[in-house]
């Protein structure tokens, strides 16, 4: 596999993405974290989603993208949280499954329309 002089590794993927090349922000905080001047998949996929979200500049997103680096390269990381959840439309359909329940509850008949 190639890599590049910066440690980013190179890989032929689909063909709408023909590279795919870990962002530097999120290479240099691994490069960090392994106290190493350049990284592998192989490395990265070694270790936890908690531990290396633990390191300086990495958050969510850049959790999904080291995910999705990994998993161009065959690897998963492990630990990883579920994909963010939108709360506002899980409320919104709370909110809709009570006021259907409180109609049935009350007499009347609702169907879904679709």
């Amino acid at each position: 596999m190639p890599e590049t002089t910066d440690g980013a590794f190179l890989c032929a993927g689909s063909p709408e993405s023909a590279t795919v090349i870990l962002p530097t922000r999120q290479r240099n905080a691994l490069r960090l974290l392994l106290n190493k001047p350049s990284i592998s998949p192989q490395e990265v996929a070694a270790l936890d989603a908690r531990v290396i979200e633990r390191a300086p500049g990495i958050g969510r997103k850049s959790l999904e993208l080291i995910d999705d680096w990994l998993r161009a390269h065959g690897y998963r990381l492990a630990g990883l949280p579920a994909r963010h959840v939108n709360r506002r439309q899980e409320r919104r359909q709370r909110k809709v499954e009570e006021a259907i329940d409180l109609l049935r509850v009350s007499g009347y008949e609702v169907r879904r329309v679709r």
